[in-house]
């Protein structure tokens, strides 16, 4: 089971990083940490707001629950859990100890990601990614297109065409040996289609 750290900015569209994971790790069991950094307040008074609150509480709507759920459901064999985890601290050394103790096997971080500051002590975290000595996904593999067999048909075995003069029983005609006769003998099919 690999613990994998995505970073995300409490928004629904943050979440197709989670998703593209997914993908492209299929076949293995992840633990996904949403992850956010705030700066390190100055007073013990601001860990909380004046209801007691993290910071972000009020930045997880009930969409991006939901959305969260939803990816969840898409991967049931890879996604084991999508928890939220948030540090105080922009050092290199605080992200470390953060990663020991969740124990991060990998970060996603790929080339496009753009930082979102939502609050007033966000920190960018992809230059502590770049110092927390783990691995880091910077492209995604491409989603796999099913590919849809064609059912096999049953051939049925092709009659010659009999002579001009001999009629073919109604029996053997098949839709293609009829074509193959009229193209072959457009006379003798113009007649017998103007005798019926």
């Amino acid at each position: 089971m690999r613990n994998v750290l995505i970073p995300t900015d409490f928004s629904v569209a943050s979440l197709e990083l989670a998703d593209k994971t997914a993908q492209s790790l299929e076949g293995e069991s992840l633990n996904i940490i949403l992850f956010h950094a705030f700066e390190i307040p100055f007073f013990v008074s601001d860990v909380f707001d004046i209801r007691g609150k993290l910071p972000y509480a009020d930045l997880v709507t009930e969409a991006f629950r939901n959305a969260c759920k939803r990816v969840k459901l898409q991967h049931p064999k890879t996604i084991r859990s999508i928890v939220i985890r948030h540090q105080y601290g922009n050092t290199a050394a605080v992200f470390r100890n953060f990663v020991d103790a969740n124990e991060i096997d990998l970060i996603v971080c790929p080339d496009f990601y753009v930082y979102q500051s939502v609050h007033s002590g966000s920190v960018n975290p992809v230059p502590l990614f770049q110092k927390g000595g783990v691995p880091l996904m910077k492209e995604f593999k491409p989603k796999r297109k099913l590919v849809e067999e064609e059912p096999v048909q049953e051939q049925t075995p092709v009659q010659k065409p009999a002579a001009a003069g001999k009629r073919i029983p109604e029996t053997l005609l098949t839709k293609d040996h009829h074509y193959a006769v009229k193209e072959e003998y457009p006379a003798a099919i113009h007649i017998r289609q103007n005798t019926v």
